[in-house]
């Protein structure tokens, strides 16, 4: 829970106040595809223009690779909040433009939850402490899947599309294609998540045995340290009284020892 609420913590301060003010460029520019997940939608639903579905629509996709151009040319640094806000932007925005396509085309829902998997063991490696990042092949997913929702909703956004041939169908088929071609992609990157988060188990439960096989040890070498220092003390038991008996006589003896010497002897 700690480590959620800090990732919140550092999404906001990404986006508002980060220690490098020249962040907030490439920072907005990955949060700007949480924003668009919202437009894109909402733009093909009321048939807004085409020529500006289309403005968003490359504005969106040149900011993924905007962000991190600008993050390493303005900035000069590749923040672990500008990292985290770039994978996190790219979840959202997939997650939003899939639920605004279901109404009309329900294939994207094993998209979804093959996403929304990807984001349940990311967060189950944030929560263990861990730091989920986006690998290649997620990169390289998000491409056909972004491209395969692009067309199902310039299709959903030109009722009456024939462009040099192309319609409507030739659209939603090519958007259909895409979409089934990156399961197996997205599949594979599951179990990259998952081996990242057994991997950071394991090194947890390590630390943890390591901390406490130290600690015993610590407490190993003090116990022995306290018996060497400590004074035996002298106790009455079966085996010894006898010893102590003797010693006590051998003492008796000097003190009439002692007695008869200082005695006067007699004179006669």
């Amino acid at each position: 829970m700690d480590a959620i609420k800090n990732t919140t913590k550092n999404f906001a301060k990404g986006l508002l106040n980060p220690n490098n003010k020249l962040s907030l460029i490439p920072n907005w520019l990955s949060f700007s595809r949480v924003i668009g997940g919202f437009i894109i939608p909402i733009m093909a639903y009321t048939n807004a223009p085409l020529p500006m579905l289309f403005k968003v629509i490359t504005f969106l996709a040149l900011s993924d690779f905007l962000d991190g151009f600008t993050a390493r040319i303005i900035a000069k640094e590749e923040t672990k909040e500008g990292a985290m806000l770039d994978a996190v932007s790219d979840k959202i925005f997939s997650v939003l433009l899939i639920i605004g396509i279901l109404p009309i085309m329900p294939i994207f829902a094993i998209n979804g939850a093959l996403e929304g998997k990807i984001a349940l063991t990311n967060a189950k490696l944030l929560a263990q402490n861990g730091k989920p990042k986006s690998n290649l092949l997620g990169k390289v997913k998000i491409w056909p899947l972004s491209i395969a929702l692009i067309l199902a909703y310039l299709a959903l956004a030109v009722q009456n599309l024939n462009i040099s041939g192309i319609t409507n169908e030739t659209l939603i088929a090519a958007s259909t294609a895409l979409s089934i071609a990156t399961m197996p992609i997205q599949i594979i990157n599951i179990k990259q998540y998952s081996n990242d988060l057994k991997k950071h188990l394991e090194k947890r439960k390590n630390e943890v045995k390591s901390n406490e096989e130290e600690t015993k040890e610590k407490q190993n070498t003090k116990t022995t340290v306290q018996e060497k220092t400590k004074i035996p003390k002298l106790k009455l038991k079966k085996e010894n009284h006898q010893a102590i008996f003797y010693e006590l006589e051998k003492k008796q003896v000097k003190e009439k020892q002692k007695i008869l010497t200082k005695k006067p002897l007699d004179k006669h």
